[in-house]
């Protein structure tokens, strides 16, 4: 199963279970990190496990090439939403993105012109583990807060399985489990 999958039943029972900041993080992650998602406000900062890194060039491809000590310039954290990321995972190309803040203050400090960001798509697929390991321990603290309230789940209801996609979490039976043990039909 996609990330964008597990990440959609993970929103609805962060819904179900009353996880505001479950929830807001889901959406953040499922919509992006930009100012049309409800999700987002000022206090938000994209995370660091969504860090690139790739090089700065100029209209005709040539990179911007730093001294080591400035190298952090050459790093940037993607805000697009996790379908978005799967889509483009596969892509052979490299990808382009352009951020007309960091150009501009490149130019006003470097006293140099840039005119987009590129990255290789390989670097993706480490933003999606990474996506993946906080929605597993994010999952764990829900299962820990309905223990807390329900006493001991069942060591089956959250299991990690391998698939084709990576980590696949079954959040049915833990639906299932809550659903019972919270009395609700």
């Amino acid at each position: 199963m996609p990330l964008s999958n597990s990440l959609g039943k993970a929103l609805r029972l962060s819904q179900q279970t009353k996880s505001k900041d479950f929830e807001k993080w889901c959406r953040l992650e499922l919509i992006g990190y930009s100012s049309s998602n409800p999700a987002m406000d000022e206090n938000i900062v994209v995370p660091e496990y969504r860090t690139v890194v790739g090089q700065h060039a100029d209209y005709y491809g040539r990179p911007l090439i730093l001294e080591e000590n400035l190298s952090f310039i050459n790093k940037t954290r993607l805000r697009h939403g996790v379908p978005e990321i799967e889509n483009i995972l596969n892509t052979r190309d490299m990808i382009v993105i352009q951020d007309p803040q960091t150009c501009a203050l490149i130019k006003k400090f470097l006293k140099v012109e840039v005119h987009f960001f590129r990255f290789s798509p390989s670097s993706l697929s480490g933003i999606l583990s990474s996506i993946k390991m906080q929605l597993s321990d994010r999952l764990m603290n829900i299962t820990d807060a309905i223990e807390e309230d329900h006493g001991s789940l069942n060591e089956n209801i959250i299991e990690l399985k391998p698939n084709i996609y990576g980590v696949g979490i079954d959040l049915k039976a833990l639906w299932k489990k809550w659903k019972r043990l919270s009395g609700k039909k």
